[in-house]
């Protein structure tokens, strides 16, 4: 029987250590220059939305040109480049200066304050027709906290900066980037 290998925590410090030491600048970046990055996101999902689909299709066992594959458009590049466009919608509110949220998308219900929160655009509606997504927050919190906390690491509260690891599963191919697009 052999033993088993022994973990090399040394080399794992090492490799979150240049992160580690990055995280604030990441923090400090502004909402303006992150709609820049996330802009130049948006045609390269697109150059890359076949390389994905073929990937996903040949994990599960079949051909890019399957019918089966229509799955895989869903899941990859549209579920990335939908929720890319979700993050640029509240950043560019934010960095023109406005709250993430349309104050008419938060009221109150049944003693809760609720927040529509999707659709959140036309294309949104267009393209979603009758699927709508609230969050309900705790009882407690007002109509006036949520306008005001919400997205505050955008609007002068201080982040933490940290290092986060993020393990793809691999059985919905957007998963990995949209964890990590969260995570940022």
């Amino acid at each position: 029987m052999s033993a088993a290998p022994v973990l090399d925590a040394a080399s794992l410090d090492r490799a979150v250590a240049e992160p580690r030491d990055h995280a604030a600048s990441w923090t400090a970046t502004p909402p303006a220059e992150r709609v820049r990055l996330l802009e130049r996101m948006l045609p390269r999902i697109t150059e890359a939305a076949p390389a994905m689909v073929a990937g996903a299709a040949r994990a599960k066992g079949y051909e890019p040109t399957s019918q089966w594959a229509a799955e895989d458009w869903v899941t990859a590049p549209w579920a990335l480049a939908q929720m890319v466009s979700a993050y640029l919608h509240v950043l560019r509110r934010v960095a023109a200066g406005d709250g993430p949220l349309d104050a008419g998308a938060v009221r109150e219900r049944d003693g809760r304050v609720v927040v529509d929160v999707f659709p959140a655009t036309a294309s949104d509606r267009l393209l979603l027709n009758g699927f709508t997504a609230q969050v309900w927050t705790l009882p407690g919190t007002t109509r006036a906290d949520v306008l005001a906390d919400a997205a505050g690491e955008y609007r002068g509260r201080q982040g933490r900066p940290g290092v986060a690891l993020g393990l793809g599963a691999g059985n919905v191919p957007a998963i990995t980037p949209l964890d990590i697009l969260h995570k940022l």
